[in-house]
């Protein structure tokens, strides 16, 4: 049985950061964006890491006199997958890895209906487990709610809020079927805050996000529902979201693959809410303590610096 995990947004930033882990730790893709070039870009340079990986432990194989000239591919298996022994990673399905990648808006209807069709097409084959849901898709755009075009904060809703409720929608019946799963709701620290001006939307979508994961999983518990459900809430992080947010002087972020491992980590324990980095855990507490009168103008005096 071949897993897969689902990554949305995976042509840059956060999404592709997960294609590069997940992948690396045996899982097959699918990969979703808006462009097919970045998409297509990702994948042949996943797969030529793969076949440097593959081609550099054949050499070693071939060097060798074996006994069973046919175990050689054992053998080549069997050292990629000790390569990232103690890292908590695993290649065991290396061999076998594919990558699918699925060029669609999840901000459009039509976009979103063309993923669930080409997902549930996939998974109709019972060898194919789809083990991840990453949603990862998602912007944002600061400046004055005057100022920024009704038609990108509709976009922003669509993408931030509809694509991701409706994908899950989508996968998790298809994974509860396949006896588990497990969903990651990429939010963000602004999702703790009672508002976000400068940043009005945005802030709201990711609250969004935050109370439907958290609902969400309350219902998947209660129904003793195989799949799990989390929310990833990072603070600042270097990825390309700040110049398309229009961000001019941004706050310094963590790496995109701290973030991710962090993501990953806080899967694996089931965490309800992954919060990268001590300084959002603090700001986190800070929205839960201090009075809404007090907190929103604090985010206002720091979202203007960002204008």
């Amino acid at each position: 049985m071949m897993k897969w995990a689902i990554i949305t947004g995976a042509s840059s930033g956060i999404g592709e950061e997960f294609a590069h882990e997940f992948y690396d730790m045996g899982y097959s893709l699918v990969m979703v964006s808006k462009t097919s070039e970045k998409l297509i870009s990702l994948k042949n340079r996943l797969e030529k890491i793969n076949a440097a990986r593959r081609n550099k432990y054949q050499k070693k194989a071939s060097s060798r006199k074996q006994e069973n000239p046919a175990s050689n591919m054992d053998e080549i298996e069997s050292a990629v997958n000790n390569e990232t022994a103690g890292t908590g990673k695993s290649n065991r399905s290396a061999k076998a890895q594919r990558i699918e990648i699925i060029a669609a808006d999840l901000g459009d209807a039509a976009g979103m209906e063309t993923a669930a069709a080409k997902i549930k097409a996939l998974f109709g084959d019972p060898e194919n487990l789809p083990a991840i849901l990453i949603n990862s898709a998602g912007f944002g755009a600061v400046g004055d709610f005057s100022n920024i075009s009704i038609e990108k904060q509709e976009a922003m809703i669509d993408v931030n809020v509809k694509g991701l409720v409706y994908l899950t929608y989508q996968v998790l019946p298809i994974m509860e079927k396949a006896g588990g799963g497990r969903i990651l709701n990429v939010a963000s620290s602004a999702g703790f805050f009672p508002g976000g001006p400068y940043m009005t939307i945005y802030y709201a979508t990711k609250a969004f996000v935050l109370s439907f994961t958290n609902g969400l999983r309350q219902e998947l518990k209660e129904k003793s529902s195989p799949v799990k459900i989390s929310a990833l809430c990072p603070g600042p992080v270097n990825t390309p979201f700040n110049a398309r947010a229009n961000v001019r002087n941004a706050l310094p972020g963590i790496s995109a693959k701290h973030c991710v491992r962090a993501a990953i980590s806080g899967m694996k324990h089931d965490k309800a809410v992954i919060v990268p980095g001590l300084s959002i855990k603090v700001a986190e507490l800070g929205a839960k303590i201090l009075p809404a009168g007090a907190i929103i103008p604090m985010v206002s005096h720091q979202q203007k610096k960002k204008i």
